[in-house]
């Protein structure tokens, strides 16, 4: 069975990136989300973690966290600690949420090691291509 994934992050940016996938790729029904408000703090993160993963019981959970160190990442990594069935990724982004959500890898690991490089590669500096004179005038 492919691992649940839960977005982690501060305030709504993964909600709004679980909805992004939602537009480009369909309904992700396997996706959660925590979001830390600014009054939540590590504990009151902790405490909205927890009550999802005790709902998903030992099913495999990837956590996918919006910044390393960074308190949902920190709450995440306590949560990886006390149980067997979970693993985290920092740097959230669109492009790691979808592969994420339709990637038909099972094996949890397999799926981290998969995501790991296409996550990185969503970050570019994008540069505008050289034109000869000929294709001005085209």
């Amino acid at each position: 069975m492919k691992p649940k994934l839960i977005l982690m992050s501060h305030g709504n940016m993964a909600y709004e990136t679980l909805q992004s996938a939602r537009m480009i790729a369909g309904d992700l029904a396997a996706a959660e989300v925590v979001s830390m408000e600014e009054h939540d703090g590590l504990a009151g993160t902790q405490k909205k973690l927890t009550a999802l993963l005790d709902k998903l019981g030992e099913e495999e959970v990837l956590i996918l966290a919006d910044l390393k160190g960074g308190t949902p990442c920190n709450a995440a990594m306590m949560e990886m600690g006390m149980r067997e069935n979970i693993r985290v990724m920092s740097g959230l982004n669109l492009a790691l949420v979808i592969e994420a959500a339709l990637s038909p890898i099972e094996d949890i690991d397999a799926l981290v090691a998969y995501l790991l490089p296409i996550g990185k590669d969503a970050v570019a500096a994008i540069e505008l291509p050289e034109l000869d004179d000929d294709e001005y005038e085209e």
